[in-house]
């Protein structure tokens, strides 16, 4: 779907939430597999189809702030929304790849596919992520934890779009930032949207993945370029350089 040359945010949000929104959701950590009530924190991700799997991508501080509160309490589950039905546990299984770094972590999606529902994979090996530049608009749904709650028995999400402008980026392009001021929300109120894929936006080009969110720090959005990811899921720890890059 191609944006008009003439765009508003009105049109990001009526046009362009609905195409990202398949691509993301929330994960939890529950004590629970019973009740809503047991969820005791959350972060999103986001679906990439690399070609060669199909994968859930997500920060590494996630996975391992889930692995510290798993060791107090060994019945705690990771799990994640696909679709409107019941609780889906993602497992505790190691990652397919993870990098400190780059704070970044990939799993294995093929024995849940049948619970995704409405949910996609993003096509990345069809649409390899672009460049990305000072100046760039990206769009971003996350699902902060603030809007999460028990209504009756069932755990609910709320979701917010973010439109903003890539503010600065490293010499090879790997890491992006973004100035948040004008959002008016507090750290504590973006909490939890680590993990959301990040979306380009341009005039006359189709929405492209080429990132996801690491952090919130000093007024700044940080981002992590979709092109450490590699083909089966691992990840290039060099992916400014030819060596190893796959797209």
């Amino acid at each position: 779907m191609c944006l008009p040359q003439k765009f508003s945010l009105d049109d990001l949000k009526l046009v362009v939430e609905p195409e990202v929104r398949q691509f993301c959701g929330p994960l939890y950590f529950t004590r629970s597999l019973e009740t809503a009530s047991g969820v005791i924190n959350n972060g999103s991700f986001g679906l990439v189809d690399t070609g060669s799997k199909k994968m859930l991508v997500t920060c590494l501080h996630v996975w391992n702030e889930f692995q510290k509160a798993r060791r107090q309490n060994p019945e705690l589950e990771m799990c994640v929304c696909l679709d409107s039905g019941p609780f889906v546990v993602l497992g505790a299984e190691k990652p397919l790849g993870e990098d400190e770094k780059l704070d970044i972590a990939t799993f294995d999606m093929e024995q849940l596919l049948a619970a995704c529902g409405e949910r996609k994979f993003y096509p990345l090996n069809q649409k390899p992520p672009r460049k990305v530049e000072r100046g760039d608009v990206l769009f971003v749904v996350g699902f902060p934890g603030h809007f999460r709650h028990v209504k009756d028995i069932h755990l609910c999400y709320g979701r917010q779009a973010f439109v903003m402008v890539v503010a600065d980026c490293n010499d090879d392009g790997l890491k992006f930032v973004s100035n948040i001021t004008n959002l008016n929300l507090t750290a504590d109120e973006l909490a939890g949207i680590s993990g959301s894929p990040c979306f380009l936006v341009r005039k006359n080009f189709p929405i492209q993945l080429v990132g996801f969110v690491t952090k919130v720090a000093m007024n700044l959005l940080h981002f992590i370029h979709a092109r450490c990811l590699n083909r089966d899921g691992t990840i290039n720890k060099q992916p400014g350089t030819t060596k190893g890059q796959q797209w």
